[in-house]
């Protein structure tokens, strides 16, 4: 019999973005981005189905005949995320905007990125996000005293909608609302995945990783890389 793991998820300190092609392949080299940040206030997923079709007929006599229902398909996952902290690039990438700069093109290393100008239009970047979540309670360790985090990533995300975004006597938050597609097989191989168990890959199907792993979560910076 399988033994399984159980592990309470509570908090986020740690999410990533990472820039895809059309495809959902990382984009590796001078034209990727990679931007790791705490800044967020939450995440929120919804999964999206399609209702199963239903199928109904009674008899002469009035009596149902006919009673049996689909089962429902999952098309997509909307995610929402809530910033407290701006971080210039990774808005402007994520909302497929104008970055504002000092000096030359920031996405390139040549400039400093102060702002972001959003158009008219479709937004057509892709990115993958990740979250790392600390475990709560008794199972916070392992048996060797690792810590423990619980992963969750969506392989490939896109058709991005800016959110709302309020200007009070108070904080503001800017929001971001994306669904998900089916991952590439590439995804897990170009960004490099030690958080999946040794041997395991992500399918071109899914939509949505969740994994409890000992291994630490990336470092949060204003400043973003790119992927080798």
């Amino acid at each position: 019999m399988a033994t399984s793991t159980c592990a309470t998820p509570i908090k986020g300190p740690h999410l990533r973005i990472v820039a895809l092609d059309a495809c959902g392949i990382p984009v590796t080299g001078a034209g990727g981005l990679v931007a790791v940040s705490s800044g967020f206030v939450q995440a929120e997923m919804e999964p999206q189905y399609e209702d199963g079709e239903e199928f109904f007929e009674r008899n002469a006599a009035g009596d149902a005949c006919v009673h049996q229902k689909d089962d429902p398909t999952l098309k997509r996952l909307q995610l929402t995320v809530d910033w407290c902290e701006v971080n210039v690039l990774l808005s402007a990438y994520v909302m497929d905007a104008r970055v504002l700069s000092e000096g030359g093109l920031p996405v390139t290393g040549t400039g400093v990125g102060t702002g972001f100008a959003v158009a008219e239009g479709s937004s057509t970047n892709r990115f993958s996000m990740e979250i790392w979540q600390e475990v709560a309670g008794s199972g916070a360790c392992d048996a060797s005293g690792n810590q423990r985090y619980i992963y969750t990533a969506w392989p490939n995300v896109g058709a991005t909608q800016v959110g709302s975004y309020t200007v009070e006597n108070g904080r503001s938050t800017l929001q971001f609302i994306s669904e998900t597609r089916g991952a590439s097989p590439f995804w897990d191989t170009l960004i490099g995945a030690p958080w999946l168990p040794a041997g395991e890959s992500v399918l071109d199907d899914e939509h949505w990783i969740w994994n409890v792993t000992t291994m630490p979560p990336p470092t949060s910076a204003c400043d973003t890389t790119t992927l080798p």
